[in-house]
């Protein structure tokens, strides 16, 4: 036995540490996500936490990095490093801060003294049910409780609007629980169940701020897996803490969800085994009508996990499968099985064959043109997914449980495909790149690339920001990582801000002969010095990479530029861990480098367009609707 083996996983953590976290990552997140006690994953939290420790991560070049702000009703010492343990599992590293007890008004109220140098990403703001009762006299009074409980969540949602105005970010706000103490201390029946219904209405209004602001979240803390709510009572009365150490960690899981959504992170595609994954039994061995899939248990639980990967499918989730199998026998399984829940319709592409799984998804990968990291696998075989976790440790593979009837609710909860906003692209994703096959048979079988990029028959058309596609431009800046040339993520506020100065924003849509690929990529353009126009960033799809569209939406630019008087068109080029096969593009658009400032923090690259002859437009593309709809700045 090696001495790593003899480790405990925190001993090991703190070891890693000592060597220096970015030595060995990957292992890092291991040890992580094989924690699942609370008090573990908060000491996992403070290991890996840190100035020195959050370099070390980042500089390995896999590690995204984000920063929350934590505001509170009570004290939630353990929180923050719970959610530091939980993003670094899924390769996040957070840096956060904490405002002091139960200041969660007065910090916002008073310019956020403690929490605006952090310029969080992401707000948390965790209240508990003495943040509304603490204003009512008597708590057996219980027209003062409905009167409170009816006017809170608007309070909330001023709360809300100021605290976005102060930090900026992705606000997180709850549903409030009703602590025990707060029911018992009512002796009838009558009057509990009329603190219950008003405490149900409350958090329904709550609920409701999500689709009133665009930029916040509310976590249905009902929705938490967790045993238990409330803290144990001697510390509710020694540190004034009102949720037990499950719950906190059940929030600081929905947190990190939401957190990786706000980066762009959520995941793209679901990769599922089929025997005793998808049905139960062995196709090539028990034939299509001997597997379990419908029914009685246990072919109910299989049809259970179908039904919610096709539901996933449905709101954009692309479904995929990887089998040890013969492709005509997994085919007629899908296609003739009366209990069948998913169709061969449901499916991006089904790979059945002999080959090793990874070699599957990676072709995958290719094939979809999506980053592995963006890809979950589920199977019911450890060895299947001990060989995905060491062949491609950028898939997500969950540790599915022993029993099939928990198999849906656990891939619906660790499959990470959460987004802030569902957009009709997102519904449409799965059409799309069903679609992108049909293009990839074009490309193998044409002669070069410009005769590929002829037969595609591309229509590109540009539109202004506005109500019918600002959900879905605000989505592009938030989650595109490849084609973002400065890393910059515009919210809602910020662009009403910067449209609000003179400033534009628009959007691309792209059609070809195989579809429609939807809304691909937003633009941000703003007024620069002495009569320029600025491309303040442009982020793109990576769907349709390789066909030269962002070259005509900035030549688009350039030619409105022009003809509405400009004297130039600047841009700059900040480099991140994800756009580096970019950094070139604005000299490829004839752009002329200004400076490169090696020294800035930002590793910024400046560029300059005289706009004395702009580029020819890429002939294989059709501008449908261009330069003509883009204002003067």
């Amino acid at each position: 036995m090696s001495t790593t083996e003899r480790l405990g996983p925190i001993t090991e953590l703190r070891a890693l540490k000592r060597a220096g976290l970015g030595t060995d990552p990957g292992r890092v997140r291991a040890l992580i996500a094989g924690l699942t006690d609370p008090l573990d994953l908060e000491a996992a939290g403070r290991i890996v936490d840190g100035a020195k420790q959050r370099v070390a991560l980042t500089e390995s070049g896999t590690f995204r990095e984000t920063r929350i702000a934590f505001l509170a009703s009570s004290t939630i010492d353990p929180l923050p490093p719970m959610a530091v343990a939980v993003l670094a599992r899924e390769g996040v590293v957070a840096t956060t801060r904490t405002a002091g007890f139960d200041q969660w008004r007065l910090e916002i109220l008073t310019g956020a003294p403690e929490l605006g140098e952090l310029a969080p990403r992401v707000v948390s703001c965790l209240l508990d049910d003495r943040a509304v009762l603490s204003a009512v006299a008597d708590p057996l009074d219980l027209d003062q409780v409905e009167q409170r409980c009816a006017g809170f969540a608007a309070e909330l949602g001023e709360w809300a609007h100021a605290c976005r105005s102060t930090l900026g970010g992705t606000v997180v706000l709850n549903t409030v629980p009703l602590s025990p103490l707060a029911r018992a201390r009512h002796v009838d029946y009558a009057g509990r169940a009329r603190l219950a219904s008003a405490w149900h209405r409350m958090n329904a209004d709550i609920l409701a701020l999500a689709a009133d602001h665009t930029s916040v979240v509310v976590v249905d803390t009902a929705g938490l897996d967790t045993p238990t709510v409330a803290a144990d009572d001697r510390m509710r009365h020694i540190a004034s803490q009102a949720f037990s150490p499950h719950f906190l960690l059940a929030y600081a899981e929905e947190l990190a969800r939401v957190a990786r959504a706000e980066l762009g992170l959520a995941r793209k595609c679901l990769v599922l085994d089929l025997d005793d994954t998808l049905w139960g039994g062995v196709v090539g061995d028990d034939g299509v009508g001997g597997v379990r899939v419908g029914g009685a248990y246990p072919g109910s639980a299989f049809s259970e996990l179908q039904r919610m990967a096709r539901d996933l499918g449905r709101q954009g989730v692309i479904l995929a499968v990887s089998s040890k199998n013969d492709q005509a026998v997994a085919e007629e399984a899908i296609a003739t099985h009366p209990e069948m829940v998913l169709s061969r319709e449901d499916l991006v592409a089904v790979h059945a064959n002999w080959r090793p799984k990874p070699d599957n998804v990676a072709e995958l990968a290719r094939e979809l043109n999506i980053g592995a990291d963006s890809m979950v696998f589920v199977d019911d075989n450890p060895a299947e997914r001990e060989l995905m976790r060491h062949a491609l440790p950028e898939v997500t593979v969950p540790e599915m449980p022993a029993d099939p009837s928990g198999y849906a609710l656990f891939v619906a909860r660790t499959a990470g495909t959460d987004l802030l906003r569902l957009t009709q692209e997102d519904r449409g994703r799965s059409g799309m790149y069903r679609a992108q096959t049909g293009r990839e048979q074009l490309r193998v079988g044409s002669d070069n690339l410009e005769s590929y990029l002829h037969a595609l028959d591309s229509r590109l058309s540009l539109e202004p920001f506005g109500e019918l596609n600002s959900a879905r431009v605000v989505q592009l800046f938030a989650k595109t990582n490849q084609f973002n040339l400065t890393g910059r993520r515009y919210g809602a506020e910020e662009i009403a801000r910067i449209t609000d100065r003179g400033g534009g924003f628009y959007a691309a849509r792209l059609s070809d002969r195989f579809g429609d690929n939807g809304l691909i990529a937003a633009l941000a353009l703003v007024p620069g010095d002495g009569g320029a126009w600025e491309i303040g960033n442009i982020v793109m799809s990576c769907r349709v990479f390789s066909r030269d569209v962002e070259h005509a939406i900035v030549g688009g630019v350039l030619r409105a530029a022009l003809r509405h008087g400009a004297s130039a068109v600047t841009a700059s080029f900040v480099r991140t861990d994800r756009n580096a096969k970019f950094a070139d593009f604005y000299p490829e658009a004839g752009f002329t480098e200004v400076t490169a400032e090696a020294g800035a923090a930002d590793g910024a690259r400046t560029f300059h367009h005289d706009l004395a002859e702009p580029p020819p437009l890429p002939a294989w593309i059709t501008i449908t609707q261009g330069e003509e709809i883009i204002d003067a700045l």
